[in-house]
């Protein structure tokens, strides 16, 4: 049985084509194991959903990088070091635009940003 590698909606990119017939499909970065599936435990626990509210640290004290949180599935998740477009297009979000703002995170730790709308 081979193992072919998928690309997750957190990069954007779609794959080439499908897998072969009775080919093992992982998806993740821990897909790029060479010759064996990963044990379930190693893969991360990505989940998505819509964030309500954000908050953004612009100058964190203490000091550090600056983060922006986002509250979604009833707690807060966090971005850190965010881009300054990134910080924008989520102001223009939250501004009654009609947009949302998807997150997919892994514990508190954002894994990947949408803002659609």
């Amino acid at each position: 049985m081979s193992i072919t590698s998928t690309t997750s909606p957190l990069d954007g990119r779609g794959i080439a084509g499908a897998p072969a017939a009775g080919a093992m499909t992982v998806t993740g970065p821990a897909a790029v194991a060479v010759g064996r599936a990963p044990a379930a435990e190693a893969l991360p626990a990505v989940v998505a959903g819509v964030a309500t509210q954000y908050w953004a640290e612009l100058i964190p004290i203490p000091s550090g990088p600056m983060r922006l949180w986002f509250f979604v599935d009833g707690a807060w998740r966090v971005l850190d070091n965010p881009a300054a477009t990134i910080l924008d297009m989520v102001q223009r979000a939250f501004l009654g635009s009609g947009s949302s703002v998807r997150v997919w995170y892994d514990g508190t730790m954002v894994a990947g940003l949408v803002v659609s709308g």
